[in-house]
Formats: C-alpha cells, sequence, structure tokens
C-alpha cells in the first residue's frame, strides 16, 4: 500500500532525526505538521462520507479537546500537567492540534478493535486499552519534547485512569452514533504510530 508505505517512511525518517542531536530541535517543529498529514491521509481512505460520519468526526474531536481543556484547567481527568509551545496554537491553554490527534487515536484504535471484538461496548474496552497502550509508549516522548509537562515530573497513574475511562466513553459513544466500513489504513497508521513512540521509548533515554 503505497500510502501507507509513505506514512511508514516520514515517520522513520523522524524517528531517526530525534535520535540525532543536532536535528532533534528541527523534528519537534515537524510534530504537528506530521500529524495532520498522517490524518489526512488516513481519512482520504474512509469509504464512505456521510452527515452522520462528519458530525460523529466533529463530535470525537470537540468532545476530546474539551476533555483536554478541563484536564489542564482542573487536573481532574489525567491528573496535574501543562501543554508546552510544541503542538503549536492554543485555546484554552490546550493545543488545536489535540483535536487532530483525538480524532486519529479514536478512529484508527475503534477500527483495530473491531477486527477482534464485534460488541460496542467490548469494542470500547479493546479500542481504550489500544489508546492507553499508546499514551504508555507517548509519554516520555512528550516530555522530552515539549508536548506537555507533569507537575511532579513523573507521570502519575491517574492519567492512565483517566484516559481508559475516557476512551471507553468516548468509544462508545462513536460506535453507537455511526457504523463505519473498514479503512485499510487504520491497522498500519496504529501500529507506525505506535512503533514510532516504541523505538523512542526504547533508544532515546
Amino acid at each position: 500500500m503505497t500510502a501507507g508505505w509513505v506514512v511508514a517512511i516520514v515517520h522513520i525518517c523522524m524517528m531517526v532525526c530525534f535520535l540525532v542531536p543536532q536535528t532533534r530541535g528541527f523534528m519537534r517543529q515537524l510534530i504537528w505538521p506530521n500529524l495532520a498529514f498522517t490524518l489526512i491521509v488516513l481519512l482520504s481512505f474512509h469509504k464512505k462520507w456521510s452527515r452522520e460520519f462528519v458530525f460523529s468526526i466533529l463530535l470525537i474531536a470537540c468532545t476530546g479537546f474539551f476533555i483536554d481543556v478541563i484536564a489542564v484547567k482542573t487536573g481532574y481527568i489525567f491528573g496535574y500537567f501543562q501543554y508546552g509551545a510544541t503542538l503549536g496554537y492554543k485555546l484554552w491553554e490546550t493545543p488545536l492540534m489535540m483535536i487532530v490527534y483525538w480524532v486519529i487515536l479514536i478512529y484508527t484504535s475503534r477500527q483495530v478493535a473491531e477486527m477482534v471484538a464485534k460488541d460496542n461496548f467490548l469494542v470500547s474496552i479493546v479500542a481504550a486499552g489500544l489508546m492507553v497502550l499508546m499514551d504508555y509508549f507517548l509519554e516520555p516522548f512528550a516530555v522530552r519534547n515539549g508536548l506537555w509537562s507533569w507537575n511532579g515530573g513523573t507521570v502519575p497513574m491517574h492519567n492512565y485512569i483517566g484516559w481508559f475511562v475516557s476512551a471507553i466513553i468516548m468509544q462508545y459513544i462513536f460506535c453507537k452514533s455511526i457504523k463505519i466500513p473498514g479503512n485499510k489504513l487504520s491497522l498500519p497508521v496504529y501500529l507506525i504510530q505506535l512503533g514510532f513512540y516504541i523505538g523512542l521509548f526504547l533508544l532515546v533515554k
């Protein structure tokens, strides 16, 4: 699949550049453009565009963003943290690029979960687990590169519990609101992003 290979090559090149101190700073500036590029490629392979699908995606985007806003303002959902400047323009202390990240992660993890489960609740649980797995390997990368920082310097268990509960709720609403056809790029995109974060988790200390 040409598009999958393009996304993979972009992430491999970025990972190599993040391993080189001289190019790491420049790569930080490309994090949010890469997220936007990945979402555009992913959704270009979505088979059935409808008003219901657009509404569902907008609902995910807005819900995810406002969960982040509440989390930043209160510390109740994920623990106390602050976003840095790496993800670009902020509204209410929350990068608008988090909208893109929520859509990518909710969409791909649901589609991967539907490969192993059919019941909406089971799909939601599996997808939420996949999202927490992604976040576990993302956290060190995010902190090192200024995406966000945690009060006290360590990621609290509160964060992963908050992610799991929030993800189950959002996934269940998404599953109940619309049935979507399989997107052949969803599994590759999920695995590429997971591999990117695992690679940097293992190679950068």
